[in-house]
């Protein structure tokens, strides 16, 4: 969470007039286990999280370390994160909830460098999100 939170505040510090929308996607059931209050403490500083499912990288999964359980206790804090069970659905979230001048970042593990990549290749505009042509 340490690397996390040190880009959140450089993004912060950089681009302070943006609403930050974080997509991420926690790598291993038991990292999230281990170090699931920071990750809690962490997250709840962006304005809006969308919280893929968990990269289990071959880990089976853990009750109470997943992307649900974290949701619900950023919820506890007055936070509203937005869990997003497929890869699929992403674009569709983000259209549902991107402003003008917002910023997106990305962080996590598994393929979430495809999803960016993917996203980055329409041009990411909000209109062409919402006409599905992502």
């Amino acid at each position: 969470p340490s690397e996390v939170a040190a880009t959140i505040a450089a993004v912060r510090e950089g681009w302070p007039d943006k609403r930050l929308v974080m997509v991420y996607q926690p790598h291993r059931f038991s990292r999230t286990r281990d170090l699931y209050e920071d990750f809690v403490r962490v997250l709840a500083d962006v304005d809006q999280l969308l919280l893929l499912d968990v990269y289990g990288a071959g880990e089976e999964p853990i009750v109470g370390a997943d992307s649900k359980s974290l949701c619900r206790s950023l919820r506890q804090r007055g936070k509203e994160p937005l869990h997003v069970a497929t890869n699929a659905e992403l674009a569709g979230v983000l259209a549902a909830n991107l402003q003008n001048n917002d910023l997106v970042l990305t962080q996590g593990a598994g393929n979430i460098g495809q999803l960016v990549k993917t996203l980055a290749a329409t041009g990411m505009s909000i209109e062409k999100l919402k006409q599905g042509e992502v």
